[in-house]
């Protein structure tokens, strides 16, 4: 069964700007060309091992909980970070060291790349590090961002409107020129296949530390969150990081028993077909794990994988013809704009009922979706909306109505 919601605002924050000054690293950017474009054997430090889903944490796992892709660890006046991206393939783990400003590397850490904290100018390319930074309280920091004009957050759309934040082209292909100018502390780059990283050369040869970040590979949604953590250490706020993820954690841990013993599980049609190719969650997906814990049956859940997997049409359709809910049917937002698509589907069953939900309730006028740029660090509120629409007896009421939705509006 599921359940119509209205929307609910999610507020942003906003602290005084201030400017830091970075003298350039010349030798600091010529490790981190060789670790950033080439990688390094890995070395395992306490917090990596696998993690699961929204179930429960990695047992013996130290500091870091569900993530695998990155592990912290506390040294005498620094900490070492590992980030391993895990990508094309390879197993190659990237090594950084968070000292303060003016300490040496000390010995034995020369192979890893120093970044100066508590970093106080920084540059990403993703609107999901923007999230993590503002929950931090440290938006005033950010002074270069990819596609500005898909910034949700209000008080980094305050500085992008007041010029304190300039436009630094796109992951692909980054504006270097820019960013050369900004001198920032930090780059913040998603992690990218080989032949992609060229561009960034220009900076780790003016010592610009480019730091990786791939919380979107984590197959856990609390994984995913706990990025977070590596936020902390790099602004000195590794208290407040780990208090708000424990809030995030608690939440999300709390919603998921309320459908341990729920009776039925709705199955659940997800994606939108391109062509002839339906692409779905695999089964070790960060998706397929919220379904389960939002009380769903997910047709796929037995599929290995973390990522997408491909799927003919047709081997698509017969369960979307009987699913009793569908979500996340591409950027539509209409049921007009869906039909148009493929005629087709107003046979499914979710279509007849109007059980059609798409997370982009919350969305700019440039088609900037707040969904990723909170909804990585609020795994909670996303399966707050999943259980509302799956179970919405489940979920306490308040003035007589069910909680709001966050993320999903139906499509009408």
């Amino acid at each position: 069964m599921c359940r119509k919601g209205s929307a609910m605002t999610h507020p942003g924050g906003t602290i005084p700007s201030r400017k830091g000054f970075r003298p350039a690293l010349l030798l600091a950017g010529l490790i981190l060309q060789v670790l950033f474009f080439s990688g390094c054997t890995a070395v395992q430090e306490e917090g990596s091992g696998p993690s699961l889903s929204g179930s429960a944490p990695h047992a013996g796992s130290g500091f870091i909980r569900y993530a695998k892709g990155f592990s912290l660890q506390h040294h005498a006046g620094f900490i070492t970070l590992h980030i391993d991206p895990a990508l094309d393939g390879r197993k190659d783990t990237l090594r950084y060291i968070l000292l303060p400003s003016g300490a040496s590397v000390p010995k034995g850490f020369h192979g890893y790349v120093p970044v100066r904290t508590p970093v106080k100018r920084i540059a990403v390319f993703s609107t999901t590090h923007i999230g993590f930074i503002d929950m931090l309280g440290r938006s005033d920091g950010i002074i270069g961002v990819s596609r500005p004009e898909f910034v949700n957050t209000p008080a980094v759309r305050s500085r992008i409107r007041s010029g304190a934040i300039k436009a630094i082209g796109m992951p692909f292909s980054p504006d270097v020129e820019v960013l050369l100018n900004l001198d920032p502390d930090l780059v913040i780059a998603p992690a990218l296949p080989a032949a992609r990283k060229t561009d960034y050369q220009a900076l780790v040869q003016a010592g610009i530390p480019v730091l990786v970040v791939a919380e979107w590979l984590e197959p856990s949604p609390l994984g995913r969150a706990e990025w977070i953590r590596l936020f902390g250490a790099l602004f000195g706020r590794e208290d407040a990081a780990r208090e708000k993820f424990d809030a995030i954690e608690r939440s999300y841990r709390k919603l998921a028993a309320l459908t341990e013993n729920v009776r039925e599980r709705p199955a659940v049609l997800t994606g939108l077909p391109v062509k002839d190719t339906w692409f779905v969650p695999a089964g070790g997906s960060y998706v397929a794990a919220l379904l389960h814990d939002a009380g769903a049956a997910y047709p796929w859940s037995d599929r290995p994988g973390t990522g997408s997997i491909s799927l003919d049409i047709e081997a698509v359709y017969p369960v979307a013809l009987e699913a009793p809910c569908w979500l996340n049917p591409g950027a539509v937002k209409s049921m007009d704009e869906l039909l148009a698509m493929d005629i087709r589907f107003q046979d499914m069953l979710s279509v007849k009922t109007g059980r059609v939900y798409n997370n982009n309730r919350w969305i700019n006028a440039a088609g900037g979706n707040a969904y990723w740029e909170y909804g990585v660090l609020r795994p909670d509120l996303i399966l707050r909306d999943l259980i509302s629409i799956l179970h919405p007896g489940l979920l306490p009421k308040k003035g007589g109505k069910p909680d709001s939705l966050t993320f999903y509006r139906e499509i009408r």
